[in-house]
């Protein structure tokens, strides 16, 4: 018998090889480009450090459940690749739909290849989770991956790139991180317009 584990594995490996592909459509050399690994690692950390920072303050706070779905919300990548913006724009108001069919496909052939029913159910939760953006541990993974966006796009900044080359990205990210009601996830944005502004 087959070690279907095997396939959940290889996904894991391929996500390293993936690149994100909404930074080649910025125009970064693909040479410079985060692989999708690189962006689930960065997000996850920034995951943890939020949560570790919310619990401080006194809320109450599942920081297993905010790393688990920080390192899975992206599994389906390794199957569909990175869906950049720039691909949905394409298809019209249909494409965040179409999107979201495509990765809940691939997402559900990867975990089917886990051997195990109850760790499949458990990770189907933390995705459903994730997508529904409810909780506190789902808003701080989400909050998260805009940070790591923020984040990267100053280390391109430092690496020689104009600002002019993502000042839509930096624009829409951080309009979208500055209605997030979350207190460390505020103080962190703070600290990327910091960086951002001393940035060459």
């Amino acid at each position: 018998m087959p070690d279907l584990t095997a396939d959940f594995l290889s996904s894991l490996e391929r996500l390293k090889m993936i690149p994100r592909t909404g930074w080649i459509s910025h125009n970064i050399s693909l040479q410079d480009v985060e692989s999708v690994a690189d962006h689930t690692y960065s997000t996850s950390a920034l995951a943890m450090l939020l949560a570790d920072m919310e619990a401080k303050n006194g809320r109450d706070i599942n920081i297993e459940r905010v790393l688990r779905m920080a390192l899975l919300h992206d599994l389906a990548e390794a199957l569909t690749f990175d869906i950049s913006k720039a691909y949905l724009e394409y298809l019209g108001r249909r494409g965040e739909a179409v999107k979201r069919r495509v990765e809940e496909a691939a997402w559900n052939h990867i975990i089917q290849s886990i051997d195990a029913s109850l760790v499949r159910t458990k990770y189907a939760k933390l995705r459903s989770e994730f997508d529904a953006e409810e909780t506190l541990e789902s808003q701080i993974v989400h909050a998260a991956d805009k940070l790591d966006i923020l984040f990267q796009i100053i280390s391109y900044h430092r690496k020689g790139y104009p600002k002019r080359t993502l000042i839509d990205l930096w624009r829409s990210t951080n309009r979208c991180l500055a209605r997030v009601r979350i207190a460390s996830a505020a103080n962190l944005r703070k600290t990327a317009v910091r960086l951002y502004e001393a940035s060459t």
